[in-house]
């Protein structure tokens, strides 16, 4: 039962880092963008993973939860997550922004000020996802 529970979760986190199929996308050229996002995100030298070894764990060949290649997709999928969520929050923020101004953006200046000093923050952590693509 375990097994096929660690390759459920690595597949999910390969998903995570591989993102979203476009419409010309098969499988193989989807998971060939794994080694280069996980390099991205976690602002790697090189490349240390390989196609062929995303491949192995996504069809189960490689099923240990604990090896090294999916411990690395294991912590760029954290990274991207932690970016689309601080993206999500700095969203809402600009949207609360935009509602203090129509309401009265004299008497709410300082939350304003405070809310867009976050928001930048936060921009700034998901705009370091950018940086060498």
């Amino acid at each position: 039962m375990e097994k096929p529970s660690g390759v459920k979760n690595v597949r999910r986190e390969i998903a995570i880092v591989a993102g979203p199929r476009d419409w010309g996308d098969n499988r193989e050229s989807w998971l060939g963008k794994v080694p280069r996002q996980v390099r991205k995100a976690l602002k790697a030298e090189r490349e240390t993973l390989t196609f062929r070894t995303v491949k192995a764990l996504w069809y189960g060949e490689i099923d240990d939860p604990d090896h090294w290649a999916a411990r690395d997709i294991r912590r760029a999928a954290e990274i991207i997550e932690a970016r689309r969520e601080a993206s999500a929050l700095a969203d809402q923020y600009q949207n609360i922004i935009g509602g203090l101004r129509a309401a009265d953006e004299n008497f709410y200046s300082a939350d304003i000020d405070r809310l867009e000093r976050i928001a930048r923050v936060l921009g700034a952590l998901d705009s370091s996802r950018t940086e060498g693509e």
